[in-house]
């Protein structure tokens, strides 16, 4: 839903004052205030402190006092919910019994005041912090040294803003929690920036629940739950039984009755497997249209006894997370995870598939996840802030009106992607506003830094794909060193510091990472020591670091009297003492001594392949890879010669899972305009070989486009022909196992530079190993010698990725195979 009605306001600078230009009512003039806040005398306790805070802060703003009095509205600055002000006449007030319009408020200014009025308390609140941003004031970041203030000696206003979020619930919370000195903080930074939901959406597991709550019904009616191997004994229902689904009917009406502040009743179904296999409820249809039958049941129950107010929650998930073929009530909100996802969909797929069965949407997203991305940069999807704030715009386009995202106390690589984030989710037009976004936060928090800093979070933003390597660490503290540079201004200095000890937490982790044998027991001490002792600038999510690392890693071990639930005092390994100045000057000096730069220059090519055979290369290198093993998305770069064609593969499917749906494969024709697949077809993810035929009219450069949902897929070739695989930062191919290959230097290159973050043996053309891949993640660099140009060299027994970036990084199993771009062919025929 978009704003009712958009804001109008202006802003003028003149002789150091504020005004928003228009017909204005003057708040304050030269350090004194020219009005009061006006509540209701029995208004609730939340309304009061909403007011209570725009009081202390339009002080800060104006360097004045503004006192909270108790009033009908119609002077001053009326804060409070419509109902506290009966003799205000609004035709914005909502229904009372409309949950999804508990957010509005109205931001109008008038003659002889402002109205800052909320449906809700909530409404009101959001309403105070948007009005207080709007005049400038900021709280980018949690801890509060991330907190801006502006200074307007004479403030006036003119405004007319009637709004309701687009997102009618915006949860960013810390998956695993975090430590409790941060938890204010962190609900400070959600209410200031209307990161919040007055509706709550239930949608946790909630089988088990009602299967405990009526043990008894359960214990006199064991048919009720799924039949499996021929007894009933799983945590799942027997959803096609009428009595079953009677029973949680009631169980739903009687939960409501009890509880009748409750929004929402979850019906997601118990985790895992175990779906009942009678004949009955096959007969009802997929796992998907069993679930959504109860909860479309339980949906309709409730709304007539209660009204279109409550509603009934449910994930598409897992097993149940295929689009259903039944249709949705209206009331049932459907959140749709995007990970954990089965049957061989995208998170698009799944959307427009609920979408169009008529669903609600909502979105199960994962902002940050400290077991996924240790707070690397890069790593957590809330770091790449543009992609991140497209992504919300692109699901409230297709539907979806709730999110939940899991996220992190990780502020260090996710702080701005959370504060664009929250701001995007409220009105997703400021999609449109990243940059302006980007460079206010800039401008506020660094200064004249800011062009230093703007490198800085330009280099841990996941949408330019950040390689964890010295290189990145030794930008990483050469901006912050130069940001330093320019100021003497303490806030700032403090900001830049906590900003260093979040890029040494990282040269700490990578060292650790890479660390084997006894010494990485130090190395993992180290992490662990330092993430404590910073929690409390809220860089990283040191809580959840201290309690999942060591159960992940079976090479290390946290003494008894260090666990992370072992109080500071009684714990060697937890200390608070801050990091003075001085120490965090020695980090930077020696981080940029340590982590060097690379030494080679970037050299790009085109995507334009052809085969390296015209270089009439005078013998074939060949290395032993029979069949490529790979998962996730993958492509294939092939030749054909002669048209029509058919291009015979064998493809097994289900190496590592079996439940990720079919094998899909694609084949596209480089000449083809948009990218459009001439052909495709399917495999069964059942450990078999099977042979399909792909048919194309084009000749010249294809690529066939292998997808399987991570399940494991190995394929092969019937035909010989040119195949070859293609690296790069954002086109990495996920190989299971070791591989070989062989690539080609063109000729007058010096150096061959490049990324890689597995082991492997470089050999050059003559059979002499010249380089090892240390398997850590790093930039490589590998003198060429000389006669050792426009040659095929080999790549043996590797793991993981390879990224060429000064020569085509194009991989095939011998030089007939290879294709390269056709300038490198061109240039080196010459």
């Amino acid at each position: 839903m978009k704003k009712i009605l958009l804001s109008t306001i202006g802003l003028c600078f003149l002789f150091g004052s504020v005004a928003y230009c228009g017909d204005a009512f003057q708040v304050a003039k030269g350090r004194s205030s020219l009005t009061d806040i006006v509540i209701y005398e029995s208004c609730s306790v939340r309304t009061k402190q909403a007011a209570l805070d725009l009081a202390e802060y339009l002080g800060k703003i104006t360097n004045c006092k503004f006192k909270v009095v108790s009033g009908n509205g119609k002077t001053g600055i009326a804060v409070g919910r419509f109902d506290d002000f009966p003799e205000l006449k609004f035709s914005e007030k909502p229904d009372a019994n409309n949950a999804l319009k508990r957010e509005l408020y109205v931001l109008r200014s008038h003659k002889s005041g402002i109205y800052v009025i909320g449906a809700t308390d909530t409404g009101v609140e959001d309403a105070v912090w948007d009005l207080l941003y709007r005049i400038g004031y900021r709280q980018f970041f949690a801890p509060q040294k991330w907190e801006y203030i502006p200074n307007h000696e004479n403030l006036s206003i003119n405004i007319d803003s009637v709004q309701v979020p687009d997102y009618y619930a915006r949860k960013i919370w810390y998956g695993y929690g975090t430590w409790a000195e941060n938890k204010p903080a962190y609900n400070d930074w959600c209410k200031k920036n209307r990161a919040v939901s007055s509706i709550i959406l239930n949608t946790g597991h909630a089988y088990e629940g009602i299967i405990a709550k009526n043990k008894v019904e359960f214990d006199a009616h064991p048919e009720y739950l799924g039949l499996i191997n021929g007894e009933r004994k799983s945590s799942k229902f027997c959803i096609s039984n009428p009595g079953l689904r009677k029973l949680v009917v009631e169980y739903a009406i009687k939960t409501f009755e009890q509880n009748p502040e409750l929004d929402s009743i979850s019906m997601e179904p118990s985790d895992g497997g175990g779906w009942c296999e009678c004949e009955e409820c096959a007969k009802m249809g997929s796992i998907t249209d069993r679930a959504l039958t109860l909860a479309n049941e339980v949906a309709d129950a409730v709304v007539k006894k209660f009204g279109k107010g409550k509603y009934v929650g449910m994930y598409a998930y897992s097993q149940h997370s295929p689009p259903p073929n039944i249709q949705v009530h209206p009331n049932v909100i459907i959140s749709i995870a995007t990970a954990f996802i089965r049957g061989g969909y995208t998170v698009d797929q799944l959307i427009d598939g609920w979408y169009k069965k008529g669903a609600t949407i909502g979105i199960r997203e994962y902002y940050g996840v400290n077991v996924w991305d240790r707070d690397l940069p890069g790593n957590p999807k809330a770091s790449g802030v543009k992609s991140l704030a497209q992504s919300i715009d692109s699901f409230y386009k297709k539907g979806a009106r709730f999110l939940s995202a899991e996220s992190s106390d990780n502020w260090g690589p996710n702080g701005l992607g959370y504060y664009v984030a929250s701001r995007v989710l409220w009105d997703t037009d400021e999609v449109k506003k990243v940059d302006e976004l980007k460079n206010d936060f800039l401008e506020k928090m660094f200064g004249p830094a800011k062009d230093n800093m703007k490198e800085f979070y330009e280099l841990i933003d996941k949408d330019n794909k950040p390689l964890l390597t010295e290189d990145l660490i030794g930008r990483m503290y050469r901006s912050l060193a130069e940001a330093k540079k320019k100021t003497k201004d303490l806030a700032i200095q403090s900001r830049i510091n906590d900003l260093i000890l979040y890029t040494r937490y990282v040269e700490l982790f990578k060292k650790y990472s890479e660390t084997r044998g006894e010494e990485r027991q130090q190395a993992f001490e180290d992490v662990i020591k330092f993430a404590y002792r910073i929690r409390n600038t809220m860089m990283v999510h040191s809580y959840a670091l201290y309690r999942d690392l060591p159960n992940r890693d079976k090479g290390v071990k946290v003494p008894d009297e260090a666990k992370w639930n072992v109080p500071e005092g009684k714990n060697p390994w937890k200390s608070s003492q801050p990091f003075t100045e001085e120490e965090i000057q020695k980090f930077l000096e020696q981080g940029i001594s340590a982590n060097k730069l690379i030494d080679f220059k970037p050299v790009s090519f085109s995507m334009k392949f052809v085969p390296a055979s015209r270089l009439k290369i005078p013998e074939e290198t060949s290395v032993e890879t029979p069949s490529f093993g790979t998962r996730g998305v993958n492509r294939f770069y092939i030749w054909v010669d002669r048209v029509p064609a058919e291009i015979k593969l064998r493809i097994t499917g289900g190496l590592i899972y079996k439940d990720r749906g079919d094998i899909k494969v694609f084949l596209y024709p480089d000449e083809q305009e948009f990218s459009t697949y001439v052909d495709n077809a399917s495999i069964p993810p059942d450990g078999n070989e099977h042979e399909i035929i792909l048919k194309t009219k084009y000749q010249g450069l294809h690529w066939i486009e292998v997808s399987d949902g991570s399940a494991g897929t190995r394929t092969s070739w019937v035909d010989k022909m040119p195949v070859t695989i293609f690296t790069a930062f954002d086109k990495q191919p996920h190989f299971i196992g070791r591989w070989s290959f062989v690539f080609y230097v063109p000729k007058g290159t010096k150096t061959i530079g490049g990324f890689s973050n597995g082991l492997g043996d470089v050999f050059n053309s003559s059979g002499k190993k010249v380089y090892s891949l240390s398997g850590g993640t790093t930039y490589f660099s590998i003198p060429v010698e000389s006669n050792e140009d426009g040659k095929i060299w080999r790549i043996k027994n590797a793991t993981g990725v390879c990224v060429f970036m000064t020569i085509p990084s194009c991989f095939a199993r011998n030089s007939s195979e290879l294709l390269i771009p056709v300038e490198v062919i061109e240039k080196d025929l010459k």
